[in-house]
């Protein structure tokens, strides 16, 4: 048996237009570790919208096809074409993650029929997802797609983080920048778990948001004050391990400076 269904797709032709539309899709019966899901949610993050919509003009958006195929056409900056020759002519499936209702399973997994279930793996802007049992956790009973959409990206992400500090015997940590939803759920799990945390954002309101979740230590990128208040920071925490989202620039050096400054005040002899 076959199953019919419709997927969000994104690509980029040779000529720079980008291109948003369905795509029909068949899927065939699970095999063994298999589940065939009916996506009920997926949730839009920013890795997301760069699939979706990468570098083109949005100015240049318009909105064409047919009721039953609309298409979505935007122009894409010549000056940014080279970084999307690895994708030129693919027709890419989009959404990271989702969740929805099990229609179907391999012979081993025929339990999990009517189960909910929420799933990481691309391609969840869609009606219907085959996918490996292993991308996916089974919600509880009572829960729904919405609360278990969310799951992957950001959630078991900060979880990660204080997992990684423990794994790795730290204490402490420091996250960078820190107002992004996934930072404000690792101030709500740091706190609770008393684990001390060194927010860095990048304005007052942002600190003020972090402070109103309960953060301790936040300190903000934009103050000149803000390599000797990231150095007190970390002290009074003993942070030795730092996440840095965003990579490049002048950041992880920071962070890395200010934990071998507080290092070295602690020194008694030559090192």
């Amino acid at each position: 048996m076959t199953h019919h269904g419709q997927e969000l797709r994104s690509t980029i032709t040779p000529d720079g237009t980008l291109r948003v539309h369905l795509e029909p899709v068949t899927h065939p019966d699970p095999g063994p570790g298999q589940l065939l899901v009916r996506i009920e949610a997926a949730p839009i993050n920013p890795s997301d919208l760069g699939l979706l919509f990468g570098p083109a003009d949005m100015d240049s958006l318009t909105a064409g096809g047919t009721p039953d195929a609309p298409v979505l056409t935007a122009t894409v900056p010549p000056a940014a074409m080279s970084a999307m020759k690895a994708r030129i002519g693919q027709s890419l499936p989009v959404g990271n993650e989702g969740a929805g209702t099990v229609i179907a399973a391999g012979p081993d997994l025929s339990h999990l029929v009517g189960k909910r279930v929420a799933m990481i793996g691309g391609a969840m802007y869609a009606d219907l997802r085959l996918i490996g049992l292993e991308a996916c956790i089974v919600l509880p009973d009572g829960a729904t797609a919405e609360q278990g959409a969310s799951l992957f990206v950001n959630p078991l992400t900060a979880l990660g983080f204080v997992e990684t500090m423990r794994a790795e015997g730290h204490s402490a940590i420091v996250h960078a920048p820190a107002a992004s939803n996934l930072g404000q759920m690792l101030v709500r799990i740091c706190k609770d778990d008393g684990i001390g945390l060194v927010n860095i954002v990048r304005s007052q309101d942002q600190v003020r948001l972090l402070r109103d979740l309960g953060a301790v230590h936040v300190v903000d990128s934009s103050s000149d004050s803000f390599r000797a208040d990231l150095e007190q920071a970390i002290e009074a925490t003993g942070a030795t391990l730092a996440f840095d989202a965003i990579g490049g620039g002048e950041m992880t050096s920071i962070i890395l400076n200010a934990m071998e400054a507080v290092a070295a005040r602690k020194m008694d002899s030559y090192d």
